[in-house]
């Protein structure tokens, strides 16, 4: 079906369409580049030993955050792009040093490297594969330096039909992207809220943050994957 043939988008998919319009005019490329586009130029990798949600997300942000100016926007550029790798972080070289490693050591972060000059473990590690285990409804990751009575930020992750692979690529391109915009401060407490699905028409203003993408079961439609809380009231 030629493009110009294809029957009105209903109002939630135009609204999910400009979201992902959106965001890749802060990418600095076309809409269409996470449906099926060229390959990034920039790769982060991260090295899984076990699942531990909450540090996965404290390195994710801490490693966000110390990114120089240049690397964060070659980054950027390449939609935020990240490998997920089995591996020990204890097991890494000297020559592919980890750059971040989460509290209790479960999770190491590399790079950003060029995507066509990748270190060793991109080549000797497993890429992350396999079924996602059952999640619980909220994981709080408390924050960093500041008051234990600090409001928690949440972030909202429609997880049905994802994968585990799947599941990391969406958390971790919101968790990276909302410290590169500005929306989510690095130290800050955090909230996970898994739900089968997202209702998309919650987002009639606009959020700090929503990640849309293709619908596996249907490329044709766009669906909400991702959404984070506005910034908390101030005192």
């Amino acid at each position: 079906m030629n493009l110009d043939e294809r029957p009105p988008r209903p109002p939630t998919q135009e609204r999910l369409a400009e979201l992902l319009a959106r965001r890749a005019a802060w990418v600095g490329r076309p809409p269409r580049r996470p449906v099926a586009g060229e390959p990034p130029e920039t790769t982060v990798l991260v090295v899984l030993r076990a699942v531990d949600l909450p540090g996965l997300v404290r390195g994710a942000l801490d490693f966000t955050a110390r990114l120089t100016h240049d690397e964060a926007d070659a980054w950027r550029r390449s939609w935020t792009t990240t490998r997920f790798l089995f591996g020990n972080p204890a097991n890494l070289t000297a020559r592919a040093p980890a750059r971040v490693i989460s509290p209790g050591g479960n999770t190491a972060w590399l790079g950003p490297f060029p995507a066509t000059r990748l270190p060793g473990p991109s080549r000797l590690l497993k890429p992350v594969a396999g079924v996602l285990l059952d999640l619980p409804d909220t994981v709080e990751v408390p924050g960093t330096g500041g008051p234990a009575d600090a409001t928690y930020r949440e972030l909202h992750i429609a997880v049905r039909d994802l994968s585990f692979a799947q599941y990391l690529v969406h958390l971790h391109h919101a968790l990276a992207e909302s410290v590169l915009m500005g929306r989510l401060a690095p130290g800050g407490p955090l909230r996970l809220v898994h739900r089968p699905d997202l209702d998309a028409r919650a987002l009639d203003q606009d959020p700090d943050y929503a990640r849309v993408h293709q619908e596996r079961s249907d490329p044709d439609r766009l669906r909400l994957y991702v959404s984070l809380s506005s910034d908390p009231p101030k005192a």
